[in-house]
């Protein structure tokens, strides 16, 4: 086959999944630059990598409404095949072992068709690919094995997993801080405390106590949220806690304003979830809680960072890599990849951090620690 001229990547997952696809997508355009490199995504995840300087267009899957009958479903689903196969792909990548992305490699029509496949998984599917993928063995980060579907050494080079933050959503962004009583004198600290998935979730109180120890320290906290009711009304109770009350913009941001408000902090402090992973991508310091998932592949990206399988080798515990921190519990059992207790919906491991050990980490971040040594030396007595 000769050098692809019209490159496909498909990644049917979550935010967070797309975002880790970037360091992909600049290793294709990095091998083929004259290639026109294309993403295919679930809707709520087009605008993260629109403005990516490695895309030339962000595709999206057809939606489903709930509202249409069998034939419009049919209808809407036959004019998007239509329309992919319009593009003439010549190579699509499917980045996971989904039926999804698979049946969409196929049915773009393009004579190369690679995607990861688990020998012994459905049959059928390997029959719709010209080329499997098999995941390298052992603990690797997400970014590393997404490029791993290249082949070759992939830790050699220094990744950088890339975001757009913009001055027009920063303008709409300030606005909102603005009117909820904003310093502009007082340094931002981001803070998301809820995930969609609640395993993930610390408790209520010990985020309160992070908000009041950042106040304590002069920042000014901005806390956000996804747009759901439930995750709002997890950060209300948190704000009903707190002794110095934080902004609060939960599900008020999308997730261009998301990440302009995120590109204005000094630190950003959450659970595992894509927002980490927004702030990561914009060299914003991370401090992330982990539970039942593994900082090992899901850990905040260090930009450039390059000379292994991953930035956290440890199976658990308090480790760093770059300008950020991973915190978890030292626990044997830790990360179990379930989704909670014996299906508990809650992670004890989360549950039983203390506020003490995340304290214990915030204090070596540096902005951080920078912030209370100014605050320190003007308390200080003048010298006789």
């Amino acid at each position: 086959m000769n050098d692809p001229q019209r490159i496909l990547v498909i990644k049917s997952r979550h935010i967070g999944d797309v975002l880790l696809t970037g360091p992909l997508l600049t290793a294709l355009k990095r091998g083929h630059p004259t290639a026109q490199v294309s993403l295919l995504v679930k809707k709520e995840c087009a605008t993260l990598m629109e403005g990516h300087p490695d895309v030339a267009e962000v595709l999206t899957f057809p939606e489903r409404i709930k509202e249409d009958g069998t034939f419009a479903r049919l209808w809407r689903m036959a004019l998007w095949v239509i329309r992919l196969r319009q593009r003439r792909f010549d190579w699509v990548i499917n980045t996971t072992e989904g039926d999804r992305g698979i049946i969409a490699a196929f049915l773009s029509g393009a004579e190369r068709r690679s995607s990861l496949w688990r020998p012994g998984g459905k049959a059928w599917r390997r029959w719709l690919l010209t080329e499997v993928i098999s995941n390298r063995p052992g603990r690797r980060h997400t970014v590393l094995r997404n490029v791993d579907l290249l082949g070759g050494e992939s830790e050699q080079e220094p990744h950088a997993v890339r975001l757009l933050a913009t001055y027009p959503d920063w303008l709409q962004v300030e606005q909102r801080l603005l009117e909820q009583g904003w310093d502009r004198l007082r340094p931002l600290v981001q803070v998301h405390p809820p995930s969609r998935w609640l395993f993930k979730c610390w408790t209520v109180a010990g985020m309160a106590g992070v908000i009041d120890h950042l106040a304590d320290c002069g920042c000014q906290v901005v806390l956000t949220s996804g747009p759901s009711e439930v995750e709002q009304q997890r950060n209300q109770a948190i704000i009903d806690l707190c002794r110095q009350k934080p902004i609060n913009v939960s599900g008020l941001l999308n997730l261009p304003q998301t990440a302009a408000l995120t590109a204005h902090c000094i630190l950003f402090f959450g659970v595992d979830t894509a927002p980490a992973h927004m702030a990561a991508a914009l060299n914003v310091p991370v401090v992330v809680l982990f539970g039942p998932s593994g900082a090992f592949d899901w850990g905040p990206w260090p930009n450039g960072w390059q000379g292994g399988a991953t930035p956290y080798p440890a199976q658990n515990g308090i480790q760093s890599a770059g300008p950020h921190w991973v915190i978890q519990k030292e626990w044997p059992c830790a990360p179990c990849g379930r989704d909670g207790c014996e299906g508990s919906k809650k992670s004890r491991c989360l549950d039983e951090m203390s506020l003490q050990e995340v304290i214990a980490v915030l204090q070596r971040v540096p902005a951080l620690a920078s912030l209370v040594g100014a605050a320190n030396r003007q308390e200080e007595p003048p010298a006789p």
